[in-house]
């Protein structure tokens, strides 16, 4: 399917998000729209989708201008959506959804297919509360193709799949597109633009401000880019003083991978990361680390406090919880920032106000301003993008001046600019002697870590130290 876009301009009461963008989507291609956060590429496709409309412009189909009133219209033309955020019945099962993103009777062997083929880690009868952020993109994913489109749009596809899944997925979009379909993929990270696309668009304050009709052309860019941005950064110091200690702790959760044998230290002054997939048990590790789920958790911690004093915690006794660590003032900034360290629910004060025993609207304004977001208190945190709620909580995390931060998956959903200012705001933390922990390091610089373990197979190996095997 070929889809032509021209002059395409979305404006609300107070801003614009699109500026007269003209595009042609080739069929056959994998084409990545690029940008920062609120650069407006789910705006945009929305507008292919047919969930919004656009103020002006035109949108060709095979040289044949359409105009979508819904998504309805939309799937008609042959185009379906996964979005970001998708709408999925959590009372119901798997099976249950696409029957109902279906909106007619579908028959099970069409669905078994394409699971094998898409999603073969997915069980159909799973209830979608009890799926992970990976497999309900694989059941919304689901719900698209079983409409069998000629131009499937993903919006941040990756952003709850980890290196594993995301070379998986791609290859099936490639086979996907060599049937003369089109992929229109919505995405943050210019690394997987590269290594995934055939054609780049970028994005920038609403206006296409780079066409690459070839991904070559991009890598080549992107390599410059990287080059010309990478900075080093060199910290104050190895710090002597141990703020947390993990001591042989294990997990075995019902739906997630077990934690074997897991030993880390993190000190103070210095940055520690692990590094390690969902099938390594990186999540559990999280859940343990962040005191979510230690229920069925052993092992002991040591939590050692700026000023001196050291408690010792049994896991198994459930005396080391979240709620420990926010009485002692630590940081935690989830992998799952939507509905862990956020909710869509909310209003973007009621999310800032979180450590404030009253609404202050002058609080929340500040830390708007300094995650530079453009939004109101008032609004809703289901108006973010992924990025913008990602720079909000770490701005509400950081307001508190916290000793210990806790950063698990920090860079995924962040463009590059916002990638390099958290990097920048961990350095700082550790130089001015907080004790850094990062769960689920991809992406990130370990050059800057001070100690960094892998996770395999439930069990930590301390991969790197500075100070040797200490």
């Amino acid at each position: 399917m070929n889809i032509g876009l021209e002059n395409i301009c979305k404006s609300y009461k107070l801003k614009t998000v699109l500026q007269d963008v003209s595009l042609n989507f080739q069929s056959g291609k994998i084409h990545a729209l690029l940008g920062e956060n609120g650069a407006g590429k789910t705006t945009l496709a929305k507008i292919l989708s047919g969930s919004i409309q656009m103020t002006s412009g035109k949108m060709f189909i095979e040289d044949h201008e359409v105009i979508f009133k819904s998504e309805a219209d939309a799937i008609k033309a042959g185009i379906a959506i996964v979005q970001q955020r998708p709408l999925l019945a959590s009372s119901l099962n798997v099976w249950e959804n696409v029957q109902l993103a279906e909106g007619k009777k579908i028959y099970r062997e069409k669905l078994d297919e394409l699971q094998k083929q898409w999603a073969p880690s997915l069980n159909l009868k799973t209830k979608i509360r009890d799926l992970g952020g990976n497999h309900r993109f694989y059941a919304a994913l689901l719900s698209a193709l079983i409409k069998d489109p000629d131009c499937l749009i993903l919006d941040e596809p990756s952003a709850f799949l980890d290196s594993k899944e995301r070379d998986f997925l791609y290859s099936r979009l490639k086979e996907f597109c060599a049937g003369k379909k089109t992929v229109i993929v919505i995405t943050h990270s210019m690394a997987e633009a590269a290594k995934h696309s055939d054609t780049v668009r970028i994005l920038k304050e609403g206006i296409l401000w780079r066409d690459y009709k070839s991904s070559k052309d991009f890598s080549e860019q992107y390599e410059k880019d990287s080059s010309r941005h990478s900075e080093n950064f060199v910290l104050g110091g190895n710090g002597s003083r141990t703020c947390l200690n993990f001591v042989n702790i294990s997990s075995h959760p019902q739906n997630r991978s077990a934690l074997l044998d897991a030993n880390i230290k993190v000190k103070y002054a210095e940055i520690t990361a692990v590094l390690g997939l969902k099938e390594a048990a990186i999540d559990t590790l999280e859940n343990t680390v962040c005191g979510i789920e230690t229920e069925k958790a052993k092992g002991k911690v040591e939590y050692t406090s700026f000023d001196g004093e050291t408690t010792v915690l049994d896991l198994q006794k459930n005396k080391y919880s979240t709620a420990f660590l926010r009485k002692h003032n630590v940081a935690i900034i989830p992998s799952d920032k939507t509905f862990r360290a956020a909710n869509p629910k909310l209003t973007v004060a009621e999310m800032l106000s979180t450590y404030q025993k009253k609404f202050n609207r002058d609080y929340c304004i500040s830390l708007i301003n300094e995650a530079k977001v453009n939004i109101q208190p008032e609004e809703s945190c289901s108006n973010l993008s992924g990025g913008m709620l990602q720079r909000l909580i770490v701005a509400r995390e950081l307001s508190t001046n916290p000793k210990l931060v806790i950063l698990c998956n920090p860079l995924h959903g962040l463009d590059v600019q916002s990638q390099a200012e958290l990097i920048k705001k961990t350095v700082k933390l550790a130089n001015d002697g907080a004790a850094v922990l990062i769960i689920g390091a991809q992406d990130f610089p370990l050059t800057i870590c001070n100690r960094v373990y892998s996770l395999e197979q439930g069990y930590t190996h301390l991969s790197f130290s500075r100070e040797g095997n200490n």
